[in-house]
């Protein structure tokens, strides 16, 4: 009677101990999974986060980049009050082809200042004073108007003024402000279509303090030396 009573309970223990490790291993794989799902689901936020913050610093770089280039010339210039807009406003085709006679006639007066001949720059710059006049302000609207309207008037001044001095140092004073202003126009109305311009600095001009011409050609022709230094200048920025 006492063995079978002892055989009872060992085989009781036995199936309570069998019950138990069932119990303990069905508990371990059921948390298992899971973690395995949350850190996979954690990897695919990770590298979603990761090429987000990538693609967004991208983005920034670049448009911090170009920002940075844009600002950093106008920066240098000598008169920091010229309009120019960061999106540039696109007009019709008869006012752009308008336009872009502007930056024709100044191209014309920069050559006449590297010849240094007083006549053709007085000539050139009368020509680009009717080029200014000819363009159709009431094709433009709103920012794009407020930055012509600028622009224009500061070409008719600058242009009148430069013919009524004499001498052709003070002439290139002039000329360096048109300069300004023919960059601004460019880069605010998109006028290098069919064109490769060229933001070009010269550091000697003006004793020192420096000025920026535009041009058609990689050629370092420099209107502000002429002849005795024509080569002096880099290019700053591709327009």
């Amino acid at each position: 009677m006492n063995t079978i009573k002892t055989i009872f309970i060992l085989s009781a223990l036995l199936l309570f101990s069998i019950l138990v490790a069932c119990k303990t291993e069905n508990k371990t794989n059921g948390n298992s999974t899971p973690a395995v799902e949350n850190h996979e689901e954690m990897d695919m936020e990770s590298n979603t986060d990761r090429a987000s913050k990538e693609s967004l610093n991208d983005n920034t770089d670049t448009a911090e980049g170009v920002h940075a280039q844009h600002e950093s010339l106008k920066d240098n210039f000598a008169h920091q009050d010229i309009i120019i807009l960061e999106n540039p406003f696109q007009p019709e085709k008869n006012t752009k082809n308008a336009l872009q006679e502007v930056v024709q006639a100044y191209l014309l007066l920069k050559d006449a200042f590297v010849m240094g001949d007083l006549k053709k720059i007085d000539d050139a710059s009368a020509i680009m004073e009717q080029r200014v006049a000819a363009v159709g302000s009431n094709t433009l609207q709103e920012y794009g108007l407020a930055a012509w309207d600028q622009h224009s008037k500061l070409y008719c001044e600058k242009l009148k003024e430069l013919r009524h001095i004499k001498g052709l140092e003070e002439k290139r004073s002039y000329f360096s402000h048109i300069s300004e202003v023919i960059y601004c126009t460019i880069k605010s109305f998109d006028l290098k279509d069919g064109l490769e311009l060229y933001a070009t600095f010269c550091p000697m001009a003006f004793d020192g303090k420096g000025a920026y011409w535009i041009s058609e050609d990689k050629e370092i022709r420099n209107p502000y030396y002429g002849d005795k230094m024509l080569k002096c200048g880099k290019i700053e920025e591709v327009l």
